[in-house]
């Protein structure tokens, strides 16, 4: 005759089971559903891979947004895989925009690089001094994405006397970072093979 441990137990085991197929369930999306983000997005000038969404295909996204936010690649093959990040999704909690800059994705064989950029109010960032005086607060952050995981590589990709822009030419495949007004030297990332390196770093570490 079990004991009320072991029965406590085992329910336990149960449940643990139960939440762990939910979780994996979340991360499925079908085929359909792709097909449809597909369509809708087929007239874009630039191809579309990546778009935000919610779990459940609820519109996407709101200002304080309650529900968890996810990255989808609409190109991928069914069953589709949400990608997770905790810290996106609190920029999206925090009162931001968030967008994907679709012209900004270099793609390798295992990982694929995208600037995501970010804007809120001057009301909801009173910790913030803006460029100038009543103006919002704006970020970029390079991001890779790789095995369903995303991974922020540079949350300073953008901002006040700061930009970006992709390099896609013979000599080099990346992103340069550079200041507006001149002062700033240009920081280089590169893609060498199947990764992204900062030439700086590169250069420091003795990298070729």
């Amino acid at each position: 005759m079990q004991t009320m441990s072991q029965i406590t137990k085992k329910y336990i085991g149960l449940l643990g089971l139960v939440v762990c197929a939910s979780a994996f369930a979340e991360q499925a999306v079908s085929e359909t559903r792709l097909a449809n983000y597909r369509a809708e997005y087929k007239d874009a000038v630039t191809p579309i891979k990546y778009i935000f969404t919610h779990e459940d295909d609820a519109s996407c996204c709101s200002d304080a947004v309650k529900k968890k936010v996810y990255l989808l690649n609409i190109r991928q093959k069914a069953p589709g895989k949400l990608v997770y990040s905790p810290e996106i999704d609190k920029l999206f909690k925090e009162h931001f925009e968030v967008e994907v800059d679709a012209e900004s994705l270099i793609n390798t064989p295992t990982a694929d690089y995208v600037v995501l950029t970010m804007s809120r109010p001057s009301e909801y960032s009173k910790k913030h001094v803006g460029c100038a005086a009543g103006m919002g607060e704006d970020r970029a952050y390079l991001v890779s994405i790789a095995d369903n995981k995303l991974a922020v590589i540079d949350r300073n990709f953008s901002g006040c006397n700061r930009q970006y822009r992709v390099l896609r030419g013979p000599s080099a495949t990346g992103y340069e970072v550079s200041g507006l007004n001149g002062k700033q030297k240009p920081i280089i990332y590169s893609v060498r093979g199947n990764s992204i390196v900062r030439a700086d770093e590169a250069h420091s570490k003795g990298a070729k």
